[in-house]
């Protein structure tokens, strides 16, 4: 097993402070950043060196008792042979090492059993956030009943869900933090790009329940007023502008949400599932197994895969649920967080309410060192990005952000009259302006790819001139290049040419189109009139780009 560097930190950190006398230390690894394999590598190392100690790995539910036994038929045969699963009907309690969850061991005789067997010397407790519940408590007492010099190691992606008063019951120390912020840095994690969407619906009548730090917006009262047929078609919307192609999950805030949240994807030809605590674990495999085949393109439920999911192939994050919990938003956005080759980062769009400062957001859990207010827009309508940055190492804010700006160039192509050319989301807006006859001068204009400066060039060609020139209208932002953009539109462009909807754009092309785009190099196979015209116009138009000395 070769261990990443922090890993291997993190487990001489931990051995260090047992051997410093700390028996019960607790470490926090981001989602990704393999926290089995450095609670299970850890184990190995331990028992090597101490063949006859036994281990105990506790964790909250069912989902997460099967990993590490498969981590360690991977990775430590060995100790495979040597371990076993306490929970419902199977009960491998003489074994080396055990996994079951909390409800199992809380359960009359079920921990009894373990201990005749022999006393535990290793607890790990896995996603320790939980375990400052009574539940927990009253294990680990036994435990420590039956052997005062246990050690115990809890794990966590999260530390975030109780104060320190409340985890300094449980843990003397943290041994090591790798945090998503650490571990974007390292490269171990794909990079967020974040987008807050304005749904302008108020949380205001919502009610809050719980306490402390776990206190958050009734699930109810937010399903009544954000789950609405509205914001559902607003997500399917976003998804279709900014996450076209990348594999997404959905958090919504109810059941009935994340089905029907589904059904808008699936109405609008994007294929989703939903799932939810009833469902299955053959009909959950079965899902995931569509997704990763690429049968599904989203994954909708509430709160059923916040942990235990290890889908790096999810390359979106749809958080349909605000929330005032740093832990659980934690908790969705990891699962966009794991690397995958080819995947370059990871999307994460937040459904903003109208209270958007009252509710976690990725900059808050990033620690970013600056006020919502610095960097929400407060006249952002209904669907508009109101906030967004991304984050490689260093936040970049929305105002450099290509994904914000991405989103208002598509918006501007989409509502202008003009039938504007793009090839992808990154490359140069074309539009083809025809000819005017009042100085036989056929126009084009090209805007460069959006970014924070971006610039718009003009491009024409006389009819007595063999090439295209090309020259430098005008650099800004994009909004100040679509207002000049639009003017020359409207003095220089023919409707006949240049404006969309017209008729003869979807007509065969003719001979002596086929022909020059044959000596230009363009593929003429199934297009239409329209589409090879503007294929023309689009290699001509960067050609005299590049001779103008534009940056293509």
């Amino acid at each position: 097993m070769n261990l990443r560097p922090y890993q291997r930190q993190t487990i001489d950190n931990v051995k260090a402070d047992w051997q410093s006398g700390f028996q019960n230390v607790m470490i926090t690894v981001a989602t990704g950043g393999g926290k089995t394999i450095i609670f299970l590598g850890l184990l190995a190392e331990e028992l090597h060196n101490n063949p006859g100690k036994r281990c105990l790995i506790i964790a909250h539910r069912k989902e997460l008792i099967d990993q590490p036994i498969e981590r360690l038929a991977e990775f430590w045969p060995e100790l495979a042979q040597r371990s076993g699963i306490v929970m419902a009907d199977q009960d491998d309690c003489d074994q080396q090492i055990i996994v079951a969850t909390v409800q199992t061991l809380g359960g009359r005789g079920r921990l009894d059993n373990i201990l005749q067997h022999g006393a535990i010397d290793y607890i790990v407790t896995d996603e320790s956030h939980h375990s400052i519940s009574a539940s927990y408590l009253a294990v680990y007492e036994q435990l420590k009943a039956a052997n005062p010099n246990v050690k115990h190691l809890g794990v966590t992606a999260t530390p975030i869900r109780a104060d320190r008063k409340q985890f300094g019951d449980v843990y003397e120390k943290v041994s090591a933090h790798y945090g998503i912020k650490e571990l974007v840095k390292l490269g171990y994690l794909a990079p967020p790009r974040w987008l807050a969407i304005q749904t302008g619906i108020s949380l205001a009548s919502v009610s809050k329940s719980g306490s402390g730090e776990d206190r958050d917006y009734n699930a109810r009262g937010l399903a009544n007023v954000f789950e609405t047929d509205n914001c559902f078609e607003l997500v399917v919307e976003t998804h279709q502008k900014y996450a076209t192609g990348r594999p997404a999950i959905a958090f919504t805030a109810s059941v009935a949400g994340a089905y029907s949240l589904a059904e808008k994807f699936n109405d609008a030809g994007i294929n989703a599932a939903a799932a939810d605590g009833t469902t299955s674990r053959e009909v959950r495999s079965q899902l995931i197994r569509d997704f990763r085949s690429g049968k599904l393109s989203v994954l909708c439920n509430v709160a059923l895969w916040t942990e235990g999911l290890d889908l790096p192939e999810i390359s979106c994050v749809h958080m349909v649920r605000p929330t005032q919990s740093d832990a659980y938003y934690i908790q969705c956005i990891g699962r966009g967080l794991r690397l995958l080759p080819g995947k370059d980062d990871a999307l994460i769009l937040d459904y903003a309410p109208a209270e958007v400062r009252n509710v976690t957001m990725l900059g808050d859990v990033l620690g970013v060192n600056v006020e919502k207010a610095a960097y929400m827009d407060e006249d952002a309508e209904e669907g508009e990005v109101i906030a967004g940055f991304t984050f490689d190492g260093d936040v970049k804010w929305m105002t450099g952000d290509p994904m914000e700006i991405i989103g208002r160039a598509l918006d501007y192509l989409n509502l202008s009259p003009w039938r504007w050319n793009q090839q992808d989301k990154r490359s140069w807006m074309i539009l083809g302006l025809g000819k005017n006859e009042t100085d036989n001068t056929d126009r084009t204009l090209a805007m460069s790819p959006a970014g924070e400066s971006m610039q718009l060039w003009g491009v024409w060609k006389k009819d007595e001139e063999r090439w295209h020139s090309a020259k430098l209208l005008k650099e800004g932002t994009f909004e100040e290049l679509s207002i000049v953009a639009d003017e020359f539109a409207h003095k220089w462009g023919s409707e006949q040419l240049a404006r969309k909807n017209q008729r003869w754009h979807t007509h065969p092309p003719t001979e002596g189109q086929i022909k020059y785009a044959g000596r230009l190099g363009i593929n003429c196979d199934g297009m239409t009139k329209g589409g090879l015209a503007e294929a023309i116009t689009y290699k001509l138009t960067l050609d005299a780009l590049r001779r103008g000395g534009a940056h293509v």
